[in-house]
């Protein structure tokens, strides 16, 4: 069946493929092939069969199945088992088996990306979602990425905001080890942050 345009009914159109990509979180992109058409009496363009999103959706729904297992062999690669999440998280036994052959939803895509880019908080969730325990991580976590972060670049962070260029001076003094008091999760960590615009 021959392709109609919408806008004049004339079946004279030109059609046109290209190789597209969309990003998938933590996975390879997803590839579909786009569908341009062109109607050679009025000058129309579009996707005049409304194949593109059908295209779209599945390529869409591969590649974020390919990404959770990426993201578990991460996990894995990092010392975490899958039994230990399972138990963690409370989840019923084989839940991880299921969702390495494509058993998954939105939401279990959303957890995976959570614990992919923050695994301490299976600790947390292994010690119930306690309210100390989760300070605790996450002041470790964070004097941990400052750490890292003067190791790695001890020069002034420069972004750009609005098409005005920053400069983010930080200066930090920390111990190597940092300790917490029963009564304080705080660490010992001061931190004075200056920021310049250079407009």
């Amino acid at each position: 069946m021959s392709t109609i345009c919408p806008a004049c009914g004339s079946d004279s159109v030109e059609s046109t493929e290209s190789i597209n990509t969309i990003p998938v979180v933590y996975g390879n992109a997803a590839k579909f092939v786009e569908i341009l058409n062109k109607c050679s009496v009025c000058g129309e363009s579009g996707d005049f069969s409304g194949v593109n999103d059908e295209q779209i959706d599945k390529a869409l729904e591969v590649a974020k199945k390919d990404s959770v297992n990426k993201m578990l062999d991460a996990l894995s690669i990092n010392g975490i088992k899958m039994s230990y999440m399972e138990r963690a998280l409370e989840l019923p036994a084989r839940t991880i088996a299921r969702w390495k052959i494509g058993e998954v939803s939105a939401a279990t895509l959303a957890l995976l990306r959570i614990i992919r880019t923050f695994p301490w908080l299976l600790e947390v969730a292994d010690e119930r979602f306690d309210r100390t325990v989760a300070n605790y991580k996450l002041m470790v976590e964070a004097s941990n990425i400052v750490h890292d972060a003067l190791e790695i670049n001890k020069k002034p962070h420069q972004f750009i905001f609005n098409n005005d260029s920053y400069t983010i001076y930080t200066s930090i003094a920390y111990q190597e080890k940092p300790k917490f008091s029963p009564n304080s999760l705080r660490p010992k960590l001061e931190q004075r942050h200056t920021a310049t615009g250079d407009r």
